[in-house]
């Protein structure tokens, strides 16, 4: 019985020490996550099989041509084109103000560019997290197309303190000396459309419109009497728009990718942290157990109703674009989930404030415990009488619940309720 006590005792304080500790980090190396003994199952990863089948063909006669090709096969759009001149990469001795690195992304996939170098891939697993790529740019007479590693040193950052130990994605915001190397950064380990925007683009490129004058975008710094004094870096100065696919780095998709970052990372750390937690009692029934789960629902929940999220400068930016476009419409037209992708850029991003990412792979890995208490809680905010809504989420009005609630009635599996949804969600 002694031994029984003591062994309870202990799984409760190694359950405080991972979630009571704010620098206690997932070990994603340990074999309850099987990171690298499981087969991946991520966007690239099935890409990588049909193109080592030879059942994909691309187009080798350029850089361009090549990007073009594989954006076409990934699925990903040209115009969610981002440049950042920070030496923030494993790629650094070849990224500058001259030479700038670009970044293209999908719901589940992100690829790197920095000309002249390699390609750098992350895709997302849903039980896995972020899986990374790395690999040649082919020539324009090779036969065949260079090999594709899955990368082990990308990890020391994407799976570091920034991201609490989980493989999951990073997103810098730094002041860049006039060669591209950091002076000072702004708001590690934080990301998210939390973030506020004098924090964020800080070594990234604005074109067209940007409504974010505070912020280090399009600047370097230089340390002047003791101080650090901005340097305009215009977009085009220093580099040709020649080398990249399309002659723009526009301010909306900065937004998107900052949600979906925050997003993803955040379901991979619960995904993560369950799993560590769960490997040390088969069947844990204890309060701190039930905690967790209540904990780390309600975080989810904040982060898809976009509770937090930081106020656009009012009527400051386009909705027109072709990366509006394609976004809108990666989506297929009668699926109502489509909806949830209409952008509002008046003083938040979407009209509708529940993300379109609890249909990608980060949400759809999470564990059942965790998504079955979410979508419970998830349907009565959405459908609860008006007098019955909790109070942190009276920003929500009944329109707008109503809508979202018929779009996930539609389109989010295991959301239809067997009965309704009654306040003991609560």
């Amino acid at each position: 019985m002694k031994n029984i006590c003591f062994l309870s005792v202990s799984i409760i304080i190694i359950l405080k020490y991972v979630y009571g500790t704010k620098d206690a980090l997932i070990n994603f190396r340990d074999p309850v996550h099987s990171y690298q003994n499981k087969p991946p199952q991520d966007p690239f990863s099935k890409f990588f099989k049909n193109l080592e089948n030879g059942n994909i063909t691309l187009n080798f006669n350029s850089e361009k041509e090549y990007l073009l090709s594989l954006f076409k096969e990934l699925e990903i759009s040209p115009y969610s084109q981002l440049l950042v001149y920070s030496t923030t990469s494993l790629q650094l001795s070849r990224i500058s103000p001259s030479n700038p690195r670009a970044i293209y992304f999908g719901d589940d996939i992100y690829l790197g560019y920095v000309p002249g170098g390699q390609i750098e891939i992350i895709g997302i697993d849903p039980e896995l997290g972020a899986i990374p790529y790395i690999f040649n740019i082919p020539r324009k007479n090779d036969l065949k197309h260079p090999s594709i590693y899955r990368s082990k040193r990308c990890m020391n950052c994407h799976a570091s303190q920034e991201t609490k130990g989980a493989p999951g994605l990073l997103l810098s915001s730094v002041i860049p000396g006039p060669g591209g190397g950091s002076i000072d950064a702004f708001r590690r380990g934080e990301f998210g459309h939390a973030v506020s925007y004098e924090k964020r683009f800080g070594g990234w490129h604005i074109t067209g419109m940007n409504p974010f004058t505070n912020s280090w975008a399009n600047h370097t710094g230089i340390m002047q009497d003791g101080e650090i004094k901005k340097i305009n870096n215009p977009p085009g100065k220093y580099f040709s728009w020649d080398k990249y696919p399309i002659g723009q780095s526009d301010a909306l998709p900065h937004l998107v990718l900052e949600h979906q970052v925050g997003f993803t990372n955040l379901c991979i750390s619960i995904s993560y942290k369950f799993r560590e937690i769960k490997s040390l009692d088969e069947q844990p029934k204890s309060e701190e157990y039930k905690e967790i789960i209540e904990n780390e629902t309600n975080s989810l929940l904040f982060y898809v109703l976009f509770k937090n999220e930081a106020k656009l400068p009012r009527n400051k930016m386009r909705i027109d674009s072709p990366f509006a476009k394609d976004f809108k419409n990666s989506v297929k037209p009668t699926n109502q989930a489509m909806l949830l992708r209409e952008f509002d850029l008046e003083d938040r991003i979407f009209q509708l404030r529940c993300s379109y990412m609890i249909f990608s792979n980060s949400f759809e890995g999470l564990p059942v415990q965790i998504k079955n208490q979410f979508l419970k809680k998830l349907r009565y905010i959405l459908s609860c009488e008006r007098k019955n809504l909790p109070k942190e989420y009276s920003y929500l009005d009944c329109e707008e619940r109503h809508k979202i609630n018929s779009i996930l009635l539609d389109s989010l599996s295991g959301y239809s309720p067997k009965k309704k949804a009654s306040i003991d969600a609560f």
